[in-house]
């Protein structure tokens, strides 16, 4: 017997065949994305934060401009204001001025500066009414007393139609007559409704 058999039906297997192939042909790793996600969205959050904050900023900046030139158109309207508040009086007080004005309109003026409410406007119109001179009302006459010069108005006796009048009149024109050398003055009633007003020395 041929112990030998034929060379067709010897196989041969290479056991690390398999191994070598495994070695070889390793499984692809998956791509890891989250790094680069969790980076995208750190950047993104970052340029937000930067947009509200440059946002914020601008705001307030333009409500502290606003500010300031609501305060600045204030300032000028409030300035407008009291300028033609005083122009009203000064025309008023130039309408009555003729040569002086009578105690009746100087106490007009003055309820004018007593109820004006801006104080700035208030001490303009009384610097002005403090410069004029007063003179004797439209209802009081005059008659000679004394020989003195016709320019002293001092020397003649007024004649008012009731006391407050006459009283109004002598202490508006107080300045006036004690420069003129009087001391007082007296006030007397005629017997006909009429109170005379006479400066004393």
């Amino acid at each position: 017997m041929n112990n030998q058999e034929p060379k067709s039906r010897v196989q041969r297997y290479n056991f690390n065949q398999g191994n070598d192939q495994a070695t070889r042909q390793r499984p692809k790793k998956p791509r890891r994305w989250w790094p680069w996600i969790l980076t995208l969205l750190t950047l993104a959050i970052a340029v937000l934060l930067v947009l509200a904050i440059n946002h914020h900023n601008n705001a307030a900046s333009n409500t502290a401009a606003s500010s300031s030139n609501s305060s600045s158109i204030a300032a000028k309207d409030s300035s407008a204001s009291e300028q033609s508040a005083y122009e009203r009086f000064q025309d008023k007080y130039e309408q009555y001025n003729d040569h002086g004005i009578t105690v009746t309109q100087k106490q007009k003026l003055q309820n004018i500066i007593n109820a004006e409410s801006n104080s700035a406007v208030q001490s303009r119109e009384q610097k002005l009414l403090d410069q004029a001179t007063t003179k004797p009302s439209a209802s009081a006459s005059s008659s000679s007393k004394k020989k003195d010069s016709d320019d002293d108005q001092f020397s003649t006796t007024h004649t008012f139609s009731s006391v407050a009048d006459a009283q109004n009149w002598a202490q508006a024109s107080k300045n006036s007559w004690l420069q003129a050398g009087y001391t007082t003055y007296t006030i007397t009633s005629d017997g006909q409704g009429n109170y005379n007003l006479q400066f004393v020395h």
